[in-house]
């Protein structure tokens, strides 16, 4: 029984790629029959023409594909059977494999060879294809991401059954820079391709429609945006996942903050990579300048001092951990430091303690760290924050304190807002802003928390179980202090997980517990003293 079902499956396979062969070689086909349809006369020269027009071709060949899983009993999916292989084969790197790469680029849009010659460079041809301006209609502003203007339009592919909703961005040299930075973290989630303004000119970034808003917008809402723990847990893996990939491939993005975080589909991106640079340099780029771009009050505190690491990005993602659960929205720059709002725990903008879980409290308060080295590692908090993310239910309601505690917040800020345009006029929004570092304002003031100076690896442990801790958290820890004192049954994994001389920096490893345990008991003697 076994062998036919694993024959059956194996047959169904060989079906399944013979179809996406022929699909491929078909698409391959209409391409070159019709160049001009997809904007590649220039590099593709028919060799005849053609009478029948391409919709009835395209219809034909669909048709054919839907017959052939019928026949076959295999499920037609649009996505994968249709619409991912013509992208595929429009890709710059199905392009580059069939003619040359020179000569792609050669034949490409004045405006855009070396944006596609970048492409080539930073190996990101497979994701990225070329999208002719005649595709395009009803184009309409819809804003500026940065120093960019930002319009959402309508694309009419001749291959998609319907027309799709868009979002292009004008680009220049200085921005080219953000899509070769988001493509290689998010393998270009939003960003598609390239097109040019036939009228303008202009070099445009084809990407996603953001449909759903910034993640200011979501924590502005009323009613009162998401207040399910399990959505917000699953908010912050999604931005610290993010941060773990640009880390990951030597990047510090320097503009963390909830207006450069996208919802499209339910998911959430991190955008704006026009002031990221390679992580080794962040530090001396800062200091060269002397200057630095971004939004108050999510500039690290070393900042000021010209050092910039992948650990200031943390401690930005930390203040939006903290609105998430706050939904305190930080005003501009000259509301946020006003006289009248910088006394101490009645400033309006103070981040303090809110009732939430105490490994929430912890998280948050690692991110903000005043020493960098303290803070996590974007890798550190999905560890340390799946497991819990895991195990709540599947819908988990904020304590009606949380609730009690936003409302009184959100009437706290609108009161002073009123005032302050009452007594100063409009109050303009919050953006990024550039500052020079001896001009840059100090916002330590608006922390008004309990830090424990001290390594992530060390402050995320309790001292002991305590209602307040997830379960999966304090079974963990309590499996493996008790597995490393029964050294009959000890793994020789986890026995190498025992050692600090072999652990890795920040390690959680049993003797660390011990020292953790020791070090607050020595702080609490000092607090009774």
């Amino acid at each position: 029984m076994n062998t036919n079902v694993a024959l059956e499956q194996l047959v169904n396979r060989q079906v399944q790629d013979e179809l996406l062969q022929q699909t491929r070689l078909a698409v391959t086909s209409l391409i070159e029959a019709y160049p001009h349809e997809f904007g590649l006369e220039n590099l593709i020269i028919a060799d005849a023409f053609y009478m029948t027009s391409v919709p009835e071709k395209l219809a034909q060949l669909y048709q054919e594909i839907c017959d052939y899983c019928t026949e076959n009993a295999i499920k037609f999916d649009h996505g994968w059977h249709w619409s991912l292989i013509w992208r595929q084969q429009l890709s710059y790197r199905a392009l580059g494999e069939k003619y040359g790469r020179e000569l792609v680029i050669a034949t490409a849009h004045p405006r855009a060879r070396k944006a596609v010659a970048q492409f080539y460079h930073d190996e990101l041809d497979p994701y990225m294809q070329w999208f002719p301006w005649s595709w395009f209609s009803s184009m309409q502003f819809i804003g500026a991401g940065g120093f960019s203007a930002v319009y959402s339009t309508t694309i009419s592919q001749p291959y998609d059954l319907e027309p799709l909703r868009i979002a292009v961005k004008i680009v220049d040299d200085k921005i080219l820079n953000e899509i070769s930075v988001q493509s290689k973290a998010f393998l270009p989630l939003l960003f598609q391709g390239l097109t040019v303004c036939e009228s303008t000119g202009d070099l445009m970034m084809v990407m996603k429609l953001s449909n759903d808003g910034n993640l200011e917008d979501h924590m502005q809402q009323l009613p009162l945006g998401d207040l399910d723990l399990k959505t917000i847990t699953g908010t912050i893996l999604r931005l610290a996942a993010n941060l773990a990939d640009l880390h990951k491939v030597g990047m510090c993005h320097r503009n963390v903050h909830p207006r450069n975080i996208v919802c499209t589909d339910s998911d959430y991106f991190l955008v704006d990579y026009r002031f990221s640079t390679p992580s080794k340099e962040s530090s001396s780029v800062t200091a060269l300048t002397k200057a630095v771009y971004g939004r108050l009050p999510y500039i690290a505190p070393e900042v000021r001092q010209g050092i910039y690491t992948e650990k200031s990005d943390i401690y930005s993602l930390g203040v939006i951990i903290w609105q998430l659960v706050s939904k305190v929205i930080f005003p501009s720059p000259d509301v946020l430091l006003d006289s009248t709002t910088t006394t101490g725990d009645d400033n309006v903008y103070r981040i303090e303690h809110v009732p939430v879980p105490e490994w929430y409290q912890k998280l948050y308060v690692a991110c903000l760290e005043p020493r960098p080295e303290n803070r996590p590692e974007a890798t550190e908090i999905i560890q340390a924050l799946q497991p819990i993310h895991e195990n709540l239910d599947f819908s988990v309601p904020l304590d009606r304190r949380v609730t009690e505690h936003i409302v009184a917040r959100r009437a706290e800020v609108a009161n002073h807002l009123r005032t302050y345009s009452k007594v100063k006029g409009a109050v303009s929004p919050s953006a990024t802003r550039l500052y020079t570092l001896a001009n840059l304002p100090n916002t330590s003031h608006l922390l008004n928390l309990p830090f424990t100076n001290v390594p992530f690896s060390v402050a995320w442990l309790p001292t002991s179980p305590t209602p307040s801790l997830d379960p999966s958290l304090s079974e963990f820890i309590m499996d493996l202090a008790s597995a490393s004192s029964n050294t009959g049954s000890v793994d020789p994994a986890l026995a190498s997980a025992n050692d600090p001389s072999t652990a890795a920096p920040g390690t959680l490893t049993p003797s660390s517990l011990q020292q953790s345990q020791h070090l607050q008991q020595q702080q609490q003697q000092q607090q009774h003293q």
